[in-house]
């Protein structure tokens, strides 16, 4: 996945909204459990813990074993049936991932199954989101759930196989084009105005539309964008100050402005300190 895909991705993540629906914890499958091919407007996880079934997820076929975790997506056409009287014994959850009206499967695409090598972790995990779950009269019971919710599809997305999570590149939505226009043009003057024009918008509902999508104005995730990418260059690469400035798009002197007010550090300190940090964890290893 190259930088800027990376960086949509993260964006999308940051404005990502999840709710639990609803969850058990060690259920066994009844004897009819399936269904006929439809769709669904929430997700399923799903965490195999013993026995044999079958999924069908569009047009891919799964039968998962003991130890592999299903991430299925909303408003994709789903199947699933037992195969033998040995049914699954499984974790699982529904909820909704949204970023603004859109389901996250709707901006990125993902693996529908992985293997877990960590599985008392992820067993852990699916437990006390059961008790949270379970406690929801409790005060913190709605932080909690979303708490381990997040945990869960954090460890799906960070194990996926690598390649495997991406935007959907075949009807690459506004924002795409939006978020990757700004990361190939970072080194050019970009403002409100010009980035409205160039994708037909009004300039005052391109605001509004960019801080219901990213939560913030399209300036405030372009100084982002610029900060990060120099954090990037001052650590991986040996280009000047000045360079670097001119790499995203800024004079010097503003660059090393809005870059301490980002990080209370001047850029060469930045450098300096996470090179050396950088140096340590290589001699220890880690």
């Amino acid at each position: 996945m190259d930088l800027s895909q990376m960086e949509v991705i993260r964006s999308y993540l940051d404005s990502l909204q999840v709710k639990l629906i609803t969850a058990n914890y060690a259920h066994r499958v009844h004897r009819q459990w399936g269904r006929p091919l439809r769709k669904d407007d929430y997700f399923r996880f799903y965490y195999i813990v013993d026995g044999e079934g079958w999924v069908r997820v569009n047009d891919e076929e799964f039968y998962p074993v003991p130890g592999q975790l299903m991430l299925l997506p909303a408003d994709t056409l789903l199947t699933y049936s037992n195969i033998s009287p040995n049914r699954f014994l499984k974790h699982w959850f529904h909820f909704s991932a949204k970023i603004n009206n859109l389901h996250l499967s709707q901006l990125i695409h993902f693996p529908f199954c992985i293997s877990v090598q960590d599985t008392e972790y992820i067993s852990g995990l699916f437990k006390k989101l059961m008790d949270a779950y379970l406690s929801r009269t409790d005060l913190t019971a709605p932080l909690k759930t979303r708490i381990y919710l997040m945990e869960i599809l954090t460890y799906y997305l960070e194990h996926a196989p690598a390649g495997s999570v991406g935007l959907l590149s075949s009807s690459p939505s506004p924002s795409n084009q939006i978020l990757q226009y700004i990361e190939d043009h970072i080194a050019e003057p970009l403002t409100l105005e010009k980035l409205a024009g160039v994708f037909h918008y009004n300039p005052n509902y391109f605001i509004r539309y960019f801080r219901t999508m990213f939560k913030m104005s399209p300036i405030q995730y372009i100084s982002k964008v610029r900060i990060e990418n120099a954090k990037r260059l001052l650590i991986d690469t040996d280009r000047s100050i000045e360079q670097i400035a001119k790499d995203i798009g800024l004079d010097r002197f503003y660059f090393s402005k809005i870059f301490r007010q980002s990080t209370s550090l001047s850029p060469s300190k930045y450098r300096v300190l996470h090179r050396n940090e950088s140096s340590m964890e290589k001699a220890d290893g880690s």
